[in-house]
C-alpha cells in the first residue's frame, strides 16, 4: 500500500474509536430532568410588522414601438405576439419584470455595454420588448435584454 493510504486509513480508525468512546461515555451519563414548565423561560413574540403597500401600479398599456413610455404596463400574453415578458415601467422611466431573471441591473448593464462595443445601435423598445440594440447593414439585426431577436 502506499503510504498516503496507510495515513488515511490511520485517522479514519482513529476517528472511529474516538467516536465510540464517546458514545460510551454519553450512554453512562444521565440525562437531565426536564424543567417545570413555570420554570421555562417565556418568550414575549414581536408584534407583526406592517409592511407598506407598494407604489400604486400603472394602468396604461405601454406603445409597442416607443423608447419614451412611461407609467405603463406590458402584459406579454396580450399584447404583441402573445410570447416574452410582461413588466411595468414607473413614472422615472425603469423597468420591472414579473420574471426576477431580468430585473437584474449588472447583467442589463453589461448586455448594454457588450452591444455598444460591438457597434450596434440602441433601439429602444421593439415590439413590446425592452432595452433592443440593432446591428445595422442591408437587414438590421435587431436583439434585445430578453431574448427577443428579429431582423428587419
Amino acid at each position: 500500500m502506499k503510504t498516503s493510504t496507510k495515513v488515511l486509513l490511520f485517522i479514519l480508525a482513529l476517528g472511529l474509536l474516538g467516536g465510540l468512546a464517546n458514545r460510551n461515555e454519553a450512554e453512562a451519563s444521565p440525562s437531565p430532568k426536564p424543567l417545570p414548565i413555570s420554570a421555562k423561560v417565556k418568550v414575549k413574540l414581536p408584534a407583526a410588522v406592517k409592511v407598506a403597500p407598494p407604489s400604486k401600479l400603472p394602468t396604461r398599456p405601454c406603445a409597442e414601438d416607443d423608447s419614451t413610455s412611461r407609467d405603463c404596463f406590458w402584459d406579454a400574453a396580450r399584447r404583441g405576439n402573445g410570447k416574452g415578458y410582461s413588466y411595468w415601467v414607473d413614472a422615472q422611466g425603469r423597468v420591472t419584470y414579473l420574471d426576477p431573471k431580468l430585473n437584474d441591473e449588472i447583467k442589463r448593464r453589461l448586455f448594454a455595454l457588450g452591444k455598444q462595443a460591438a457597434g450596434w445601435e440602441y433601439w429602444g423598445v421593439v415590439w413590446g420588448h425592452q432595452l433592443c440594440y440593432a446591428k445595422v447593414g442591408d437587414t438590421s439585426l435587431i436583439q434585445c435584454f430578453d431574448g427577443f431577436r428579429e431582423t428587419s
